[in-house]
């Protein structure tokens, strides 16, 4: 197989099976879709953190420390998400991102080289439109293709597994950054697709399977969370008797925020500082919220069960 400026004449020149798994991960990718736009807001941002932390092989910590909105944490996985959440929300509003406009949201300066160049190509795509989820992958692969050396790998790697959830957005298979290719997790998608004829078919065909198993990962996430919050919600009745009512405020805070304070629940709530804290620290015992901050003041508290249903396997 040689180049092509069009992704649709890579995939059709590409075997029957990695058609098939195109048509696969287009279905998964509209079931995570339609699950995520049920889900709560606290699911949906938690969707957005499991891709902030995807290319950089964290998980649960890693979205735990993104929950903190005290800036504490891995500083790159907090620029990694505020370039996902620029880039979507230019998405959103119908900007198609070009290879200067992952650079330029990454803080990066653009890269000179010939794969960018193909990249832009997929993603302008000047010939005809592509159906997004293709776009995506032929962009992720020609970013990944060929780096200027292997220190300039970890940089191809970022740019790629945002190509994908931007363009996934603004083409409006996924409502907002939602999904990404787990590039960081897998050494064969990070080489990206080899030289040989049959590089770019066999790069495809994991591409695409990788992306459809990532959005049923994330479909399945979304189902045990919400099956997780209900459960919780019985046991604080049962555990708690009349004292459930205050913490079932909370719980139900927690649920949309997925992290708070004390001070926010008394403000949200209309509750006075202790009443609200005395929710929390019962919420705490029954092992629901987890203060993660290790303070004495100021402490922030997060829905543990929640980011552990939807946080990645770590790599």
């Amino acid at each position: 197989m040689t180049d092509s400026n069009r992704p649709q004449d890579l995939l059709a020149s590409s075997g029957s099976d990695t058609i098939r798994a195109y048509e696969d991960a287009a279905t998964a990718i509209g079931r995570l879709d339609v699950a995520a736009g049920l889900a709560s807001p606290g699911l949906r941002r938690l969707l957005v953190l499991r891709c902030a932390v995807r290319p950089l092989r964290a998980s649960r910590d890693g979205m735990i420390a993104l929950l903190r909105p005290d800036g504490e944490g891995e500083a790159q996985a907090r620029a990694y998400l505020r370039a996902l959440e620029a880039g979507a929300f230019r998405a959103r509003g119908g900007v198609v991102p070009s290879v200067a406009m992952l650079h330029e949201l990454l803080g990066e300066e653009p890269s000179a080289v010939s794969a960018s160049a193909l990249a832009d190509t997929f993603l302008l795509d000047a010939h005809d439109r592509s159906p997004p989820l293709l776009k995506a992958v032929c962009t992720a692969g020609a970013l990944l293709r060929s780096p200027p050396d292997e220190a300039a790998r970890p940089r191809s790697m970022k740019l790629a597994a945002l190509a994908v959830s931007l363009v996934l957005c603004v083409g409006g298979a996924i409502a907002d950054a939602w999904l990404t290719l787990p590039v960081a997790a897998d050494a064969g998608l990070a080489a990206g697709p080899g030289e040989a004829d049959a590089g770019w078919d066999r790069w495809l065909l994991a591409a695409f399977g990788a992306l459809a198993r990532e959005a049923r990962a994330a479909e399945k996430g979304i189902a045990a969370a919400r099956a997780r919050a209900d459960a919780d919600e019985l046991r604080v009745r049962e555990a708690l008797g009349r004292a459930a009512y205050s913490a079932l405020d909370v719980l139900a805070m927690l649920r949309s925020d997925v992290a708070l304070t004390v001070q926010d629940a008394a403000r949200a709530l209309a509750q006075t500082p202790p009443t609200a804290g005395a929710a929390v620290a019962r919420l705490e015992e029954l092992g629901i919220a987890r203060e993660v901050t290790g303070r004495a003041r100021s402490r922030i508290f997060v829905y543990a069960g929640l980011v552990d249903a939807l946080a990645p396997a770590a790599a």
